[in-house]
């Protein structure tokens, strides 16, 4: 399950700018640079502002985005969890999160070629099947990750209710 600070990425607060104006190729390459595998972290956290509108996205279990339907599957179901710090219906907002989740899916499924597949083009294993994005609802929690800044998260029971914090 998610627990453990070794089993969460943070991206930069750029990131996802960045990968919506670049070519996938490119962050290919930053990420072998860097030697990071997203695959070895169930977590992968990474912040979003459109306009002023500020919110995060966080691909849970994408390591196990190949083992999730296999029978006696326990851990975290593979999907994206897209925290709002409150809610919005802006069509104009909702384009640019919904642009920012493909960009993911196929930055993800660049990485996965390259560093599973052996450049296999055929292989994307992110989908919005395999990955759904959701949008949590509920309760807002305090929550803190190695004590250094404060989360709002939602708590919530949908699609990812496998989850563990």
């Amino acid at each position: 399950m998610c627990s453990g600070a070794d089993n969460i990425l943070a991206f930069p607060s750029n990131f996802i700018d960045n990968l919506l104006g670049t070519s996938s190729r490119q962050w290919i390459h930053q990420v072998k640079h860097h030697e990071i595998d997203v695959f070895s972290h169930n977590m992968l956290v990474m912040p979003f502002q459109s306009d002023s509108q500020k919110s995060l996205f966080v691909v849970l279990g994408a390591k196990h985005i190949k083992d999730y339907m296999k029978r006696g599957f326990s851990k975290t179901r593979p999907c994206i969890l897209h925290i709002l710090p409150y809610a919005t219906s802006m069509r104009v907002q909702t384009h640019a999160y919904n642009q920012a989740c493909l960009r993911l899916r196929a930055w993800l499924n660049s990485l996965w070629r390259v560093t599973r597949c052996n450049n296999d083009i055929n292989s994307m294993p992110f989908t919005h099947r395999s990955l759904p994005m959701t949008r949590p609802f509920g309760e807002c929690i305090d929550k803190t990750i190695n004590g250094s800044f404060p989360i709002h998260t939602l708590a919530h029971h949908n699609e990812c209710s496998s989850l563990s914090f």
